[in-house]
């Protein structure tokens, strides 16, 4: 069994200007980097052996804060973990895609799936990418407890995926804070989901969460 942690990236100055950001990035605000520190606090608490992030600036940002007091981890950059690619979107604000594509915006907070957005990736190939590098990670590190820090879209793909549930509803049903843990458990065939969106540390708490702590054996 590996025991996943997953975190969405701190705020950043797109996320608080409501731009699409996709594989643009923006620097954290200064919000975002307290709610880093406020995790990295957290994350004390707990063994990790392994920690991967996305290679986009955010999320790295976000993993290098939250990692200062974790001991002799490298951090692995993986692409493959980067947010969806949403092409000629990216950058922009929904107000500004609605005017351009014809209320696009609009049409894709509906059914996200049915929506073309020039040259962006495609939703299947995004879902495949992820959960395929996610399912690589988990089998190369068994017995051991994995810290993954990525993208909203990136934890709504995978919760989709092992919820054998609509994306386009989990994507529209689901809320993903910055800094928001998700803890799973996941083996071969198999994989339990503890705590989805938790934001305690966001509230100052710093406690041991005995639930999720790997002691070493």
């Amino acid at each position: 069994m590996t025991r996943l942690i997953i975190v969405r990236h701190a705020e950043s100055a797109y996320n608080i200007q409501n731009r699409i950001q996709g594989h643009l990035d923006s620097n954290l605000t200064k919000k975002g980097l307290s709610q880093a520190r406020n995790l990295a606090r957290r994350i004390r608490h707990f063994h990790i052996d392994a920690v991967y992030s996305s290679d986009l600036g955010r999320a790295y940002s976000t993993t290098v804060e939250i990692t200062k007091h974790l001991d002799r981890v490298k951090i692995i950059r993986d692409p493959k973990l980067r947010e969806i690619l949403l092409g000629d979107w990216e950058g922009m604000t929904p107000e500004e895609v609605d005017k351009l594509y014809n209320k696009g915006f609009q049409q894709w907070q509906r059914k996200p799936s049915a929506m073309v957005i020039p040259r962006a990736e495609k939703i299947g190939h995004f879902r495949k990418r992820v959960t395929q590098r996610v399912r690589q990670i988990s089998a190369r590190n068994p017995g051991k407890t994995v810290l993954i820090v990525t993208h909203g879209g990136v934890i709504t793909a995978l919760l989709s995926d092992w919820l054998k549930a609509d994306f386009d509803c989990v994507l529209k049903g689901l809320q993903i804070d910055n800094t928001s843990l998700t803890f799973v458990d996941v083996t071969k065939n198999n994989f339990k989901l503890w705590v989805i969106n938790d934001t305690d540390h966001l509230a100052k708490k710093d406690k041991n969460d005995e639930r999720f702590i790997r002691r070493r054996s």
